[in-house]
């Protein structure tokens, strides 16, 4: 009772697990349907956390989902309209966050850093809903530049991805 906020997302340091990154979406009120993008972060494993306030002010944001990438970044991607993703990268363990860079997208985009080491380590995956997308049919996109842009989206093979979540591995 009382909650303005929902949808959580967190990413742990891979380099230094005590530097966690959380975003949410932050309402201004209980009653209002007006979101943006809440984020904290913590220096010493979630122990305290510090609220530096949302990502963009007055900017609707949905749909957080944080990722790090094997050199300690960490992303936020967030919906900024109905069809259109911007991701964000902190360098700082979340305590401070870039410009956002477009990202193409959609509704309840899943976002991943491949930290595998391979051939792919250092990209970023996301993945959205084609019904609710930008650029129908396609529902993908990567970064090979570490988040400094995304690379025009693709559609993956049917069945379309509708809700779920990424993963890398070797």
């Amino acid at each position: 009772v009382g909650d303005a906020a929902n949808e959580p997302s967190m990413a742990i340091d891979r380099t230094n697990p005590n530097r966690i990154a959380i975003g949410w979406r932050q309402f201004d009120a209980v009653a209002s349907n007006f979101r943006q993008a809440g984020n904290a972060f913590s220096t010493n494993a979630g122990q305290t956390w510090t609220f530096p306030g949302v990502l963009t002010p007055g900017q609707f944001r949905s749909d957080p989902v944080l990722t790090s990438d094997a050199a300690g970044n960490f992303y936020f991607s967030s919906l900024s309209s109905l069809s259109s993703i911007e991701v964000f990268k902190s360098t700082n363990g979340g305590a401070t966050w870039g410009a956002p860079v477009s990202a193409f997208g959609g509704d309840k985009q899943w976002f991943v850093a491949d930290a595998t080491g391979g051939i792919g380590s250092g990209n970023l995956y996301q993945i959205w809903n084609v019904q609710f997308t930008c650029c129908p049919p396609n529902d993908f996109t990567r970064s090979i530049n570490g988040g400094a842009s995304f690379q025009s989206p693709i559609a993956l093979p049917l069945p379309s991805m509708k809700w779920g979540t990424m993963d890398v591995g070797a």
